[in-house]
């Protein structure tokens, strides 16, 4: 997980929360109270800190919680380990930003920046982070007040140098270059500015040069995010062969999930290379299996992509396979799964997903994919009985879907079930009224069913909504009985023509 600027911060007012306990420390640590810190806590809590900034540096998925227990047990060894306060806190504000978290919690994250201001009020980098919260609590003036005072009181402090590379990277990116180098001959790590750096060459460079900018800046810092971010660089302009070399050079560094991934991707995507690909695939599995923390559903990404590797390579049962075991350990997350099956329905090739969907069913009862996806697959091979079946079980478990009532609604049509299929319609057109589609279905099942002055009526309010369907009604042979018929067809060609008078169909009833 890449640090990114929070959306927006909102600041609890008058809510207290509890302090966060650090073992035997806890709440506010001020000057007067601090423990004594010999030089073993001191060391261990610094190697804490580490280890969890290398966890959100890496972006490993799943294994935030691990590094916010590290930076808790790095404070209560060192209580004046700033560092730890300021981690957390960020960490915080990215989870509420992506929805991870609760907004109430973003409190905490002021307390503990406060906690390390208290503790080093001298120190730039809590007066930055004391900044940022200002900046995003609306405050920009006082933000940008407290920016100036900090840049002026500390102008040649290795904290001022990375926060100017940071907040300068879009705006004047030529300058935050300038500052990104400062921070490294003082002493800064490429965690602290390679993402600065990424986001300043981006602006400077074309989408053709930036690949060799970054590939050149990451020779000079090698850095495994520098690196991949000049792969996929090179990778958006088909340049495949400078795009593996970066990626390697990325993995070689440490980079050795997502840098290993989109390698692979990008192997059986584009280049053919599935042997490769497949390779690296798995190398990942091994790697994601000695991360004791990571997410099981991370395996279940990689999965996804195996399957389709072997799928491109006409390896069937492989992938097959391969999409079982999507399922299995997508657990309570089937993100990936329900990505993977987006995929073979565009290739027309849901079969592949057979088995792991009968896995899923006996497995998983209440997964509600797998029913409606099994339903499209009888459909296809015109089991439409089965079909039926698995729609009306997918209903079942959720009768607020108006997707589920159309599907079964088209393969009642398809059985020449055509009052069936107007009531699933109408169904469907009760939880979303105005879906131009659900009422087109709905005239056509009407003019089979020989009610023509109704098909009529909704034909026309469908082409209000969704002008795209009058092509396809202009040649729908489901309306050939208002086409053949002297007394509608006029009417149905002024629909289509856009021109029709609302008193024809104020007269006319159909037959009973």
């Amino acid at each position: 997980m890449r640090y990114t600027r929070l959306i927006y911060i909102t600041l609890m007012g008058s809510l207290t929360l509890p302090h966060y306990a650090f073992g035997s420390e806890a709440g506010n640590v001020d000057n007067t109270k601090q423990n004594k810190v010999t030089k073993f806590s001191f060391d261990s809590s610094l190697k804490l800190y580490k280890e969890a900034r290398e966890i959100i540096v890496n972006a490993l998925p799943g294994e935030q919680d691990k590094a916010e227990k590290l930076l808790i047990e790095s404070i209560r060894q060192n209580p004046n380990n700033i560092d730890s306060y300021i981690e957390i806190a960020k960490l915080i504000q990215v989870q509420v930003a992506q929805g991870n978290r609760h907004p109430y919690e973003l409190q905490k994250s002021i307390e503990l920046i406060n906690e390390a201001y208290a503790i080093a009020p001298e120190r730039p980098k809590c007066n930055f982070a004391k900044a940022e919260v200002l900046y995003y609590s609306g405050q920009s003036k006082a933000a940008e007040d407290l920016y100036a005072e900090i840049f002026n009181k500390y102008p040649n402090h290795l904290d001022t140098y990375i926060e100017k590379a940071r907040i300068l990277s879009d705006k004047s990116p030529q300058e935050s270059l300038d500052n990104v180098e400062l921070a490294l001959r003082n002493g800064a790590t490429t965690d602290d500015i390679s993402q600065s750096a990424t986001t300043a060459l981006l602006k400077i460079n074309t989408a053709e040069s930036i690949g060799k900018s970054l590939k050149e800046f990451a020779k000079k810092h090698p850095d495994r995010w520098l690196w991949h971010k000049a792969a996929l660089a090179y990778a958006n302009t088909k340049n495949y062969s400078e795009a593996t070399m970066a990626f390697e050079k990325a993995i070689a560094l440490g980079n050795d999930i997502e840098a290993r991934l989109q390698l692979a991707v990008m192997q059986y995507s584009y280049q053919n290379k599935f042997k490769p690909a497949l390779e690296n695939l798995n190398k990942l599995l091994i790697t994601l299996s000695k991360r004791k923390y990571i997410t099981h559903s991370a395996k279940s990404l990689v999965y996804a992509h195996i399957s389709m590797a072997n799928f491109k390579n006409k390896n069937k049962e492989d992938a097959a396979l391969a999409a079982v075991y999507t399922a299995q350990t997508g657990f309570d997350n089937k993100q990936f799964y329900a990505s993977l099956v987006t995929e073979y329905k565009k290739l027309n090739s849901l079969y592949i997903l057979e088995s792991s969907l009968k896995y899923l069913m006996k497995e998983e009862p209440d997964y509600l994919l797998s029913y409606s996806i099994y339903g499209e697959i009888f459909r296809n091979n015109k089991k439409y009985d089965d079909s039926i079946e698995m729609y009306s079980k997918a209903i079942a478990l959720d009768n607020t879907k108006d997707d589920l009532y159309a599907e079964r609604a088209i393969t009642f049509y398809k059985n020449n079930s055509y009052v069936k299929a107007l009531n699933d319609f109408e169904s469907a057109l009760k939880i979303h009224p105005k879906t131009a589609i659900y009422i087109y279905n709905k005239a056509c099942m009407l003019a089979l069913l020989g009610k023509k002055s109704e098909a009529l009526q909704n034909l026309k309010l469908a082409l209000i909504e969704d002008k795209n369907l009058i092509e396809l009604a202009r040649s729908d042979s489901d309306f050939a009985t208002l086409k053949a018929d002297t007394e509608y067809s006029s009417q149905f060609a002024s629909i289509i023509l856009g021109d029709s008078d609302d008193k024809w169909f104020a007269t006319e009833k159909d037959p009973d």
